[in-house]
């Protein structure tokens, strides 16, 4: 490689169909302006998808990736431009936690750890 502080030219070659759909992809986006800067942003994913474990394998064991409808997407984009939640993430965690660990199950299993912990004892050896 050259001079890591200059850009160096590569080429791509790319069915018709393939720029199309690139094409369309970049039109529809508010992040890409142009071929390159999405092709750059694709490979970088890409390497960090191969170096995570294999494709489809998450960096780490609580990562998760879901497809939601379009109108909850809507609807998270909504809350955290309102100041609600500040990222996506956090929206869909807070979603999570609310839907599958209701207080009452929150506070059970508080209860019983508080218990288990009373109940085991540490004996000094003597």
């Amino acid at each position: 490689m050259s001079d890591p502080e200059e850009n160096e030219r590569i080429t791509l070659r790319l069915d018709a169909e393939d720029l199309k759909l690139l094409d369309e992809f970049i039109v529809s986006s508010k992040e890409f302006s142009n071929r390159s800067q999405l092709a750059r942003a694709a490979i970088r994913a890409y390497i960090e998808a191969r170096e995570s474990g294999a494709e489809g394998m998450s960096r780490r064991p609580n990562d998760v990736v879901v497809q939601l409808p379009p109108l909850v997407v809507d609807t998270i984009a909504h809350l955290v431009a309102q100041g609600v939640y500040s990222s996506t993430s956090e929206a869909v965690a807070d979603c999570a936690r609310h839907h599958f660990l209701p207080a009452e199950h929150v506070e059970a299993m508080k209860k019983d750890a508080t218990e288990q912990r009373s109940a085991v004892k540490v004996i000094p050896d003597a």
